[in-house]
């Protein structure tokens, strides 16, 4: 079948484009593309050889380039980041998948075999990321549905897992966000009861109940800059005073970069509603 011109595959500048901007002859023929469509697209410019076996676009980053021709893949953190899990932190060097023994010139190097899958990214989140940064990636990942808690429990069931299993146990697949995710673990290694997507009569439901009085929102500013948001937060303003449910209001990046911001409002909060119901 010419894939060239099949009106079900993308031309091969295209494909090349959608690994990143540079990929080796290997991984083109995997795709079903063969050396005359190579060729072809070499001799009308709309991609360029780089290196022996390596091809690129026009517009390839040299970072898809210094991987493609050391027969690398992103992994790790930046890896998780680009299919959409909950990435806290940017690392600042590239880590990268290699199936082969040679080091990477500046990247962190990650063996696996095989095709580097989900599972292996995670595992080596794990073994990269804080506490925290592990739990965010892990509970997205079941929050998404791209992975369940039991195949994440048989996944990390070596014996030097104990630590990520202990993560994993505290995983919230009601979770809606990175920030709520953050919210629940820095108010639990505070001391604080917390529950989860709290349901308010009437109202729904809240971030966070914590100690079972105080409640928290998490706002982020996509979700509440139009009139029909705008609205629905009134009306569960005036539902949560009719209940007797005080709440505090956080943006996002403080549950997830200044949390102690956030302990503080919440300690100051408690101690106001233990006085005014005592």
């Amino acid at each position: 079948m010419d894939v060239q011109g099949s009106s079900t595959r993308r031309p091969i500048e295209s494909a090349i484009a959608a690994s990143g901007g540079a990929v080796r002859r290997v991984a083109l023929l995997d795709k079903g593309f063969s050396d005359w469509h190579i060729r072809r697209a070499l001799g009308s410019g709309a991609i360029r050889r780089i290196s022996r076996g390596v091809y690129a676009t026009s517009g390839s980053l040299p970072l898809a380039e210094h991987l493609a021709k050391n027969q690398a893949q992103l992994t790790c953190f930046g890896r998780a980041k680009q299919e959409g899990l909950w990435v806290l932190h940017d690392q600042d060097i590239p880590h990268v998948g290699i199936a082969h023994g040679r080091p990477v010139s500046g990247c962190v190097s990650h063996r696996f075999k095989g095709t580097l899958t989900l599972r292996d990214i995670l595992r080596h989140c794990a073994q990269c990321g804080t506490e925290l940064e592990i739990l965010c990636v892990l509970e997205s990942a079941v929050v998404k549905h791209k992975v369940t808690l039991a195949q994440l429990r048989t996944l990390f069931n070596r014996r030097n897992d104990g630590r990520v299993r202990t993560i994993i146990e505290s995983i919230d697949p009601q979770s809606m966000s990175i920030a709520e995710t953050c919210a629940r673990y820095h108010l639990k290694k505070a001391g604080y009861n917390v529950q989860g997507q709290a349901h308010i009569r009437g109202m729904g439901h809240l971030d966070a109940l914590v100690d079972g009085q105080l409640g928290l929102e998490i706002d982020g500013r996509e979700y509440h800059n139009n009139e029909k948001a705008w609205e629905e937060d009134l009306r569960r303003g005036n539902v949560l005073v009719i209940e007797d449910v005080p709440v505090l209001h956080f943006r996002a990046a403080v549950a997830m970069y200044y949390p102690e911001e956030m302990l503080r409002w919440v300690r100051q909060a408690l101690e106001s509603i233990a006085a005014t119901r005592h």
